[in-house]
């Protein structure tokens, strides 16, 4: 076997499947840009809410990211729960500023310990859950930041016939560090539009920052404790929902994610989480979407063709496409474009996530470590 004239070969398919990766991020640039033209809507009805914002430990913006759910232009009746699940948990200060701050508001505080299930997160829903009112709840996670009208929206859109579950696109807001502003990157110029892309093509991924859905619909699904043992509750929410018979929608506005990242392990944990979530629960959608590391592969099928011209010029025109590509990402949601000088860097560290959640099973998740099964059920080890 002429295993040069093998790896030849093989330089030249990863050239060409970097290629097909450029042109999915070309018509992925379009379609988040005709996203962000939608206009924002208002319901027809203005439901009573419930928000269910579950917190562990104290983390950078926690006050504004709650105090967000504060100032909501919503004319209808809100109702906003906070829950831990230790009495002694930082975030606690934070939730009663608020309470302090907004008299005026219904906010309840839970600080609940009994545990349910191995999803901590799910757990603290579940305490929660018994303070709800009101036909629409909300679940949103204690990184999430709304604009204004971003309830309105949620309702809005969940008055559209057949529609059960609303979810939100957001934009990774980093704070002032350097690794929060390389994890909110790959969000802004590769995950957003990509997503954006799955709802064109009807697949409707379901994100778990903020998601809402009818009272009754939960209830006859089972309600939150379905999801007391999987890891990837946003997914096994959407698919319960499917399969209730209704759809999936995503509100025609964007909502803010803080990345609080201050190293490199906290941003490759967090990101290996999302990744091996993904490949175990959804693993030929995962396998195929290593096209969309079109510099990386640019990058690797020019060395195996042993850097020829035509292989340096893909590379090249590649990465210059790339850079402008992230440069009008990040101006169209107006995100932080400080590092993206360091996009090269960014795109290699993402393929190396992309290989190495395919292989192992194991996450680590709020300081705990757990074991992730085929079907997301995950199990402490």
């Amino acid at each position: 076997m002429n295993l040069g004239g093998v790896a030849h070969d093989a330089g030249y398919g990863l050239l060409f499947a970097a290629v097909c990766g450029a042109i999915y991020a070309f018509f992925a640039t379009i379609a988040l840009h005709r996203f962000l033209q939608r206009p924002s809507i208002a319901p027809v009805a203005w439901p009573a809410m419930t928000i269910l914002k579950p917190l562990h430990g104290d983390e950078p913006g926690l006050y504004e990211n709650l105090e967000s759910f504060c100032t909501q232009r919503y004319d209808g009746p809100l109702r906003l729960v906070i829950g831990v699940q230790d009495p002694a948990d930082p975030a606690l200060a934070a939730a009663e500023r608020l309470q302090r701050a907004h008299p005026d508001r219904d906010i309840i505080v839970v600080a609940d310990p009994t545990v349910h299930g191995a999803n901590r997160k799910i757990g603290n829903l579940i305490n929660m859950s018994a303070h709800v009112r009101g036909e629409v709840v909300v679940i949103s996670d204690s990184d999430v930041r709304l604009p204004a009208d971003g309830l309105a929206n949620l309702a809005a859109t969940l008055e559209r016939p057949g529609v059960g579950l609303v979810h939100c696109l957001y934009r990774g807001r980093p704070i002032d560090s350097a690794w929060a502003r390389l994890a909110a990157m790959d969000v802004n110029t590769r995950f957003a539009p990509s997503v954006v892309v799955g709802e064109a093509l009807g697949a409707h991924p379901v994100l778990g920052p903020t998601m809402a859905l009818h009272t009754k619909l939960l209830a006859q699904i089972g309600g939150i404790g379905i999801l007391a043992d999987v890891l990837a509750d946003d997914f096994e929410l959407g698919r319960a929902v499917r399969a209730a018979g209704r759809t999936i929608a995503i509100a025609p506005m964007l909502i803010d994610h803080v990345f609080p990242e201050t190293s490199a392990e906290a941003v490759f944990h967090h990101e290996l989480r999302w990744a091996r979530t993904i490949r175990l629960v959804q693993p030929s959608g995962y396998l195929g979407s290593v096209i969309i590391h079109f510099v990386p592969l640019a990058l690797l099928g020019a060395i195996l063709t042993g850097l020829g011209e035509p292989s340096l010029v893909i590379l090249v025109g590649l990465a210059l496409m790339r850079q402008s590509q992230a440069m009008m990402l990040c101006r169209m949601l107006r995100a932080d474009d400080k590092l993206l000088w360091l996009l090269p860097v960014r795109d290699l560290l993402t393929l190396v996530v992309f290989l190495a959640a395919i292989f192992g099973d194991r996450v680590r998740w709020r300081g705990n470590r757990l074991r992730v099964g085929r079907d997301g059920a995950i199990a402490a080890t």
